[in-house]
Order: C-alpha cells, then structure tokens, then sequence
C-alpha cells in the first residue's frame, strides 16, 4: 500500500493459502481489487469469481462469505480493498441530483477497464498523499458505476440497532460490555431492547461477539500484533477463548489465518 502524509482507508490483503471466511461482516461500500489469485464471494446461493483485472463491488453493509485463492505461478493472493467515505457517496447523491435510491444493489464482480481513468488518476494521488484528489477520483468512479446501473452505492445508510450497537461495540471492543449500558445508552428498557433485536434476528450478546471477532479479523489482515495481542485487544482475556469463537466464526484458528 502507497504511503501519504493523510493516510486512505486501503488494505492490503496477502495471503499464502487459499481459505474460505464464513459471514464476513462489510459494514459499508467497498471495492476490493485482486492482483494476485482471485477472489470468490457468495451472499446467497451461488459463488461468484473476481479475478484480476476486475473489482469486487460490495455497494454497502452487509454478509458475505468470501474466499482467497492464490495464483498458481506465485502461490500466493495479493489484493487490495477501499473503503469509501460517506463524504464520498455524499458527494455523488449531491453531483448526480437524482431521487434518493432506495434498492440495496447486489455485489458485483466489474471490469476495471470500465473505472480505468479515475483509477489511475486515485492512484496516483493515494502515491503522493493527495487525499483531496484522490477522494475527487473515487466520486468518479462511483458515478461511472451508478451509469453502469450499481446503484445501491449511493443508498442512504439507514442503520439498524444492531448495527449502532455493533459501531458502539467496535469503537471500545475491550470494555466489559453489560446490557443495563446499552439500554441506557439507547434510551430502551430492557424487554425493548431484546424484543428489537429479536426483530433484527440477533441478540446482544451475538452482537458484542460479532463485533469484536470481526475487529479482530481486521487486525490480522492489516497488522503484525501477536495472536495474543489481537485478543487483549479486542476484549478477550484467554487466547483460548478467543481462538475457539474465531474458529467458530470464520472456520479457522487465529493462527492459521495469519
């Protein structure tokens, strides 16, 4: 990943296996670029492959199971992933002046060479620490994608309680989370809150779990800290534990990820 004096919301992936994540939480609009292998996604039924020269379009939050292949030659998986400002979509909503979107939008696997231009002109910016040129360029991109008909990039968020618990959760994942400080935060009694989140098809204690697993997923892929590290950080004290809901979740250990 190109450095800058204002750091983007890029990741690097690498991975030196091929494995499969179960219910990869992307909690907003994404693209994700494969360099090296490929990519395969599923939301619902069937899988669809992202190879390079395309671009993963997830066009806001939501489930997926995702798998990392590695190329045959290197064997291994390079790919890069950008989040995108809300600033960004905003941006997009007020240049195009179009009725609000209402559909959610599928994923999509897109050719690059339909983006090309504005992506060369963020990557150049993102090399040199442009951030204003490069926010500038991806606007860009995401009204030739809206053109294209992925509309559901420009959706406006509307977040679910779940969801605000999650953000709640993942802004202090180690804090000791108890539910009398969420129904105070919300402002909800207790039977409210679950009976909500029971609607939701969640619970809250699915949600601290959820949130602090994916955080910890995050912090593998973008980081070098230890296993145990990782762990503290996202709110476990027994590595142990920690390693036995991560499997649970994503169908590996900690350490067979990194």
């Amino acid at each position: 990943m190109a450095s800058a004096s204002s750091p983007l919301p890029c990741v690097c992936l690498r991975a030196l296996r091929t494995h499969q994540i179960k219910k990869y939480e992307a909690e907003c609009a994404t693209f994700s670029f494969p360099l090296r292998g490929s990519f395969r996604f599923r939301e619902k039924e069937s899988w669809v492959t992202v190879k390079p020269g395309e671009m993963l379009v997830v066009p806001n939050a939501r489930s997926l199971d995702i798998e990392y292949a590695t190329e045959e030659t290197s064997g291994e998986f390079v790919a890069l992933s950008v989040i995108l400002f809300e600033e960004q979509l905003e941006a997009a909503r007020l240049l195009l002046a179009a009725p609000p979107v209402a559909e959610v939008g599928a994923i999509a696997a897109v050719s690059v060479s339909e983006v090309l231009e504005p992506l060369i002109r963020w990557n150049q910016a993102m090399r040199e620490g442009k951030r204003p040129f490069a926010v500038h360029a991806l606007v860009e991109v995401i009204l030739r994608l809206y053109t294209l008909g992925h509309r559901g990039l420009l959706r406006p968020r509307d977040p679910s309680l779940a969801m605000k618990i999650r953000q709640m959760i993942s802004d202090k994942p180690a804090r000791r989370w108890t539910a009398s400080e969420v129904e105070h935060h919300f402002g909800l009694s207790g039977p409210t809150l679950r009976r909500r989140l029971a609607a939701e098809s969640t619970s809250l204690r699915a949600i601290i779990a959820d949130a602090r697993i994916a955080l910890a997923l995050r912090l593998l892929m973008g980081s070098d800290l230890p296993v145990k590290t990782v762990a503290a950080r996202v709110g476990y004290s027994s590595v142990a534990s920690f390693s036995r809901q991560f499997s649970e979740r994503y169908g590996i250990e900690p350490s067979g990820f990194r």
